[in-house]
């Protein structure tokens, strides 16, 4: 079987958080969220609420390589002991995508993006579904999203093997679509 790195980016409100626990629960992989690992870095707990400005403290340049910087190293230790690990996070980045993608050759794994996108509206319509939830691990809100959507570098040909991945859909469907994305890459 082959050893993966499995990359869920894009925008906040696209259903990476969804998707990567649904994915690591049906393959058995260890997840890896950007926004726990952001706040157990700062000293928070997973849900605190963090109401800071587009591109401040915690979610500034700097502190989002530490953030990258840790999910690398906790993606190291968990290719170490098994076949795969799951990665969460926006990877707006277009380095920091590379940084995973050449960890992943580095342990003779493959890395595989996954862009999760779909209508605006849905992922504004579950940014405020999120506000109201208190088990709530990310600090996406609807008036980040046009301006992380700003930010977002391009895809780029590194970001390859890569499923563009449309999740305003049904669950089912589109859990269905990614674990076979994956599952081919596994045999």
């Amino acid at each position: 079987m082959g050893r993966l790195v499995v990359v869920l980016f894009g925008l906040m409100g696209t259903g990476k958080t969804t998707l990567a626990q649904a994915l690591g629960e049906a393959l058995g992989l260890p997840v890896i969220h950007s926004d726990a690992v952001r706040k157990t870095l700062a000293g928070l707990t997973p849900t605190t609420r963090v109401p800071l400005e587009f591109g401040a403290g915690i979610y500034g340049e700097d502190f989002s390589a530490r953030t990258y910087a840790q999910m690398r190293r906790l993606a190291r230790e968990s290719l170490a002991a098994g076949p795969g690990v799951i990665l969460d996070a926006s990877y707006k980045r277009a380095k920091e995508r590379v940084l995973v993608r050449d960890l992943a050759q580095g342990q003779g794994a493959t890395a595989l993006f996954v862009y999760c996108e779909c209508p605006a509206e849905v992922a504004q319509e579950r940014l405020g579904i999120r506000r109201d939830d208190p088990r709530a691990i990310s600090n996406g809100r609807v008036e980040l999203f046009e301006a992380q959507a700003r930010d977002f570098d391009p895809l780029m040909p590194d970001d390859r093997p890569l499923l563009r991945l449309q999740t305003g859909r049904e669950l089912g469907v589109v859990l269905d679509e990614l674990k076979a994305f994956v599952q081919s890459f596994q045999e």
